[in-house]
């Protein structure tokens, strides 16, 4: 082959791995998007929530004129406006994701942010979060990336769960692959059928449509888990899961440990 042909194929070559890449970015950046718009509409009903407490606690304060019940009802208020406060700003920082390059982050600081995100929404779906924590060992991840595998995570295992409710138990210990740590998210759902296992990060398997609701978070596109282990491949890990119909599932995001010399 000529010498010019070799050239133009190889220029062709790096076109399509540059579109490539442009294309996964895409695909991220929209599973992310889709994933902040489940999440403001869960923030608009807390909001929703949050404000009738303080007119109802006002009302009540002001109709009966006593100062002890309005110090209580304004003391209710702040701690309300808080609590929106700080919905407002875990949302607004998912949002913003433009922190692209890579951090130490302790294992157990990212799974906190990340369930932080939902965590304040859990309880309207009759859903227990528990937190067991075994190990601060650092990682080194995009945070928002892997923030945004667990938060997908977290809302697939929220699904799982509605209407019955159950316990959603977010674990950071060592993993028994020796330099690893897992953040494991486990869930008293309805569980995935032996038949799927093997599918689940198939691009575009879901056994949802988009009237249904979403599938880990996607809309009922399939998309995803295989961009969640994408991302986590990308930071060097690995992402496994354990199901047992009508038990429940443990997803498990394993990564690299970065020595504390490092």
């Amino acid at each position: 082959m000529p010498e010019s042909d070799v050239q133009t194929l190889r220029q062709e070559l790096a076109e399509a791995q540059s579109r490539a890449a442009q294309m996964e970015q895409s695909l991220v950046e929209s599973q992310r998007l889709a994933t902040l718009g489940q999440l403001a509409a869960q923030m608009a009903h807390e909001f929703k929530n949050i404000l009738m407490i303080i007119m109802g606690r006002a009302s009540y304060a002001l109709a009966e004129n006593d100062p002890g019940l309005t110090e209580k009802a304004l003391k209710i208020a702040v701690e309300c406006g808080q609590r929106g406060a700080d919905i407002v700003k875990g949302l607004l920082t998912y949002a913003n994701g433009k922190q692209m390059e890579s951090l130490l982050l302790p294992a157990d600081d990212l799974m906190d942010r990340a369930t932080g995100l939902i965590a304040w929404a859990l309880p309207k779906y009759h859903i227990q979060l528990v937190r067991q924590y075994e190990t601060s060992a650092r990682v080194r991840v995009v945070p928002v990336r892997m923030e945004q595998v667990l938060l997908n995570l977290v809302l697939n295992a929220r699904d799982a769960m509605t209407p019955q409710g159950g316990r959603l138990t977010a674990i950071v210990e060592p993993d028994e692959t020796p330099g690893y740590v897992a953040l494991r998210l486990r869930d008293t759902g309805c569980g995935i059928p032996p038949e799927h296992l093997d599918r689940i990060f198939d691009p575009f398997f879901t056994t949802r449509s988009r009237a249904d609701g979403p599938n880990v978070g996607d809309g009922g596109t399939g998309l995803g888990l295989p961009v969640a282990r994408d991302l986590v491949r990308q930071a060097g890990g690995e992402i496994h899961v354990d199901s047992t119909p009508h038990a429940g599932t443990t997803f498990s995001v394993l990564l690299p440990i970065v020595d504390e010399s490092d």
